[in-house]
């Protein structure tokens, strides 16, 4: 809608611009549900839900952009989407990567340190 109605935010320079901010916006959003200290000292599990969670959000997030961006260029042949996704989702791309390593300590943590919720079994 921004790209079709906007007259401020219809190049190519100022949509990536804001799709840009909005990676930003979702890492730091994400980064702020994350509590490192349950990954090492408490709820595991939690944690292990909350880097889930964060994965799926940058994946959902690369995704939503994709499916978008094939609509507005089947639509409209004029003004495509032609962005460096680069500029776009390479910080996302590696928070997503370092969140899956952050999700294999916390493995180890349960299967290593029997920090899960059922570390009293023997």
């Amino acid at each position: 809608m921004i790209w079709e109605k906007s007259k401020f935010y219809n190049t190519t320079e100022r949509i990536q611009g804001i799709l840009h901010k909005i990676s930003n916006e979702i890492i730091k959003r994400c980064k702020q549900q994350i509590n490192i200290k349950d990954m090492l000292d408490g709820d595991v599990e939690k944690c292990m839900q909350d880097l889930q969670d964060s994965i799926d959000c940058g994946r959902k997030w690369r995704k939503i952009y994709e499916t978008t961006a094939g609509i507005i260029v089947k639509n409209n042949k004029q003004n495509s989407w032609d962005f460096n996704l680069n500029t776009i989702f390479a910080q996302v791309d590696a928070f997503v990567q370092r969140c899956v390593e952050l999700k294999e300590i916390c493995e180890g943590q349960l299967q290593f340190a029997r920090k899960g919720s059922d570390s009293s079994i023997p």
